[in-house]
This record gives structure tokens, sequence and C-alpha cells, in this order.
């Protein structure tokens, strides 16, 4: 059976994190993930998500609340000058 390859990219808005300035202060990342599959069924997307979300959360060092998946378009509206 052929394998298609695929990235996901998630985008998030991380708030009050030391990382972004503190408390207060919204900070944008993406985290993209390439896989090799041969149905998207066997993609389990909200547990995908909420890992990523997880393990941004600890890394920010934020509970899990200040960590939101956004659009592409919101990261790139609010990313334009970086």
């Amino acid at each position: 059976m052929k394998k298609v390859h695929i990235t996901l990219t998630f985008y998030f808005e991380i708030k009050d994190s030391e990382i972004y300035g503190g408390d207060g202060e919204i900070g944008y990342a993406e985290q993209k993930m390439d896989l090799e599959v041969c149905d998207l069924g066997n993609v389990k997307l909200l547990e995908a998500a909420q890992s990523v979300v997880k393990g941004f959360a600890e890394l920010c060092r934020v509970p899990v609340e200040n960590v939101r998946i956004i659009s592409r378009d919101e990261y790139e509206e609010n990313t334009e000058d970086d």
C-alpha cells in the first residue's frame, strides 16, 4: 500500500510566558509534524493537538489554559513583523 507524506502544522497563541515577556504578554509559535500515512483516518488529530498544547505549556512554563490553537491566518496576522 502506498503511503502519503503530509505535514500537519499547528499554530499557537501563548499567554503570560516569560519566554514572550511574562504576565500580560502574548507570544506565537508553530509546530510542524511530518507524517507518512496510508490513511488519514488513522491519524488522531485531537490527541495530537492536545499533546502538542501540553508540550508547549510545559516548555513555556504556563498552564495548558494559556496555550490556544489558532488559525494560520491569525498566526500570520500577529507575526508579520517577526
